[in-house]
């Protein structure tokens, strides 16, 4: 026989104000006579009434919010065979074990504590669950019939962490018991690597992995999107501008950040929600989060090396050609490159405009050239804040595009662009009063997001 744990929400159908069954005292009663008249073998755990659609939703959240935070907290994933033989060795982080060292002190540990059950103790699951520390990680274990499977974590384990791997361990045992006993008879982890699938399902361990979006997403699921949903779809986007994969607490962030008034439990469950309808997709990679991160940021720490080297190249070149040059062919070379400067700054390709002028400053230096520098200089200056200019008309002009639309999450997206230009030219303050402004207007909206959100 299977068994699976349930958590159902159920309409019982009845006014409680005219209930003859005697609410609420008898709530639990009533609740289990309808499964058992339903034919379900059921152990009601928990009753809990909902007062509301809205509350109902509210306790949704908060299961995924303490799933993830369950999860988050898991660095390796140990199965021994009940001889104490390391039959499945999993990394979650970048936590090294030695699993023939922590496997002994698990099996020394065991049979300390083991000392100490009475006959009666053994045949309940909670005597079966032993929780100590190892070095400055906690540990949980269940023992089982057929093996012994331990959670190696970073704080203490939750009560519902607890539950869950009672319940793992009873579906494994299941369905892996032949794989369990070649593993003791062969010493071989291999034969149980297919499983590591299971436990990635089963704690949702891939809520941990690196994230992209699928490229495979038809235009009409992206229309149907929940509101917040679709403001999760846009962070990811602006996610995967910066590089080819982002983490869900980055998304989180974002996205909490754009949208101001809604929570992070519901951010983080539509976030699920678009995970198990495939719009985000977890990267199958060799690394986890924490080799993920650091690898971020040595590819940034690459990037700027490859720059400075382009720079300096760029500059040898400079002074390898000026070498034998004269300060007349010097100022014609200077001003070749500005005029073709000004010609790609009429065509509003100020990138391209930028390094023909910082070119044309590299040789006016390299000549001591005041009065050039101080010319090139300046019109650096006047195109770097003409470029700033035209990006933040373009992004005022869309939030109030999109604002009169009422597509509230695109708006927003451009109402923090608007935000982050003031900001980074405000150092003697005179955007104070347009930042004053622009925060109140992103106040604005995203009360009129959470007023549409609210009304769905």
């Amino acid at each position: 026989m299977t068994y699976f744990k349930l958590i159902a929400g159920i309409n019982c159908g009845i006014d409680k104000s005219v209930c003859q069954n005697g609410y609420p005292d008898n709530c639990f009663s009533c609740l289990a006579k309808k499964f058992s008249d339903a034919g379900f073998l059921i152990d009601i755990i928990n009753v809990t009434e909902q007062h509301s659609e809205q509350k109902r939703k509210e306790l949704l959240y908060l299961h995924i919010w303490k799933k993830y935070n369950d999860m988050v907290t898991i660095r390796h994933v140990l199965i021994l065979t009940k001889g104490g033989i390391p039959a499945l060795n999993m990394n979650i982080g970048d936590l090294p074990i030695n699993a023939a060292l922590i496997s002994g002190f698990i099996q020394a540990n065991i049979s300390f504590s083991s000392q100490e059950l009475t006959i009666l103790d053994k045949f309940k699951l909670e005597k079966k669950l032993y929780e100590f520390d190892y070095k400055n990680f906690n540990v949980i274990l269940y023992d089982g019939k057929l093996c012994r499977i331990c959670l190696i974590l970073d704080k203490k384990a939750s009560k519902s962490l607890k539950e869950l791997l009672i319940d793992f361990a009873g579906f494994f045992e299941d369905n892996y018991e032949d794989e369990l006993k070649k593993v003791e008879e062969l010493c071989d982890e291999d034969i149980l690597e297919p499983a590591k699938k299971l436990i990635e399902q089963s704690f949702e361990i891939n809520m941990n992995y690196p994230l992209i979006l699928s490229s495979l997403i038809p235009p009409n699921i992206i229309e149907n999107l929940s509101l917040v949903q679709k403001a999760i779809f846009e962070c990811a986007k602006d996610l995967l501008k910066e590089d080819d994969y982002f983490f869900i607490t980055y998304l989180m962030v974002k996205t909490s950040k754009l949208l101001g008034v809604v929570s992070d439990e519901e951010i983080l469950w539509n976030i699920r929600q678009l995970m198990k309808n495939n719009i985000i997709l977890s990267q199958d990679l060799e690394f986890q989060k924490e080799e993920s991160e650091t690898m971020v940021q040595e590819k940034q720490e690459m990037e700027d090396i490859f720059q400075k080297i382009k720079e300096k190249r760029d500059f040898e070149d400079i002074i390898f050609e000026t070498h034998d040059m004269s300060i007349e062919d010097a100022n014609i070379k200077i001003s070749s490159l500005m005029k073709k400067a000004e010609i790609t700054e009429r065509n509003a390709a100020y990138q391209e405009a930028l390094d023909e002028y910082q070119m044309a400053l590299n040789y006016a230096r390299e000549f001591n050239m005041k009065k050039r520098i101080d010319e090139i200089s300046s019109k650096i200056s006047e195109i770097t804040k003409l470029n700033k200019e035209v990006e933040l008309k373009f992004a005022m002009k869309q939030a109030t595009k999109y604002e009169l639309k009422k597509d509230y999450v695109v708006a927003l997206k451009y109402l923090f662009q608007i935000k982050d230009i003031f900001i980074e030219e405000n150092d003697d303050g005179k955007h104070d009063k347009q930042l004053q402004k622009i925060d109140h207007r992103i106040e604005k909206v995203q009360k009129h997001f959470k007023k549409n959100h609210d009304n769905i």
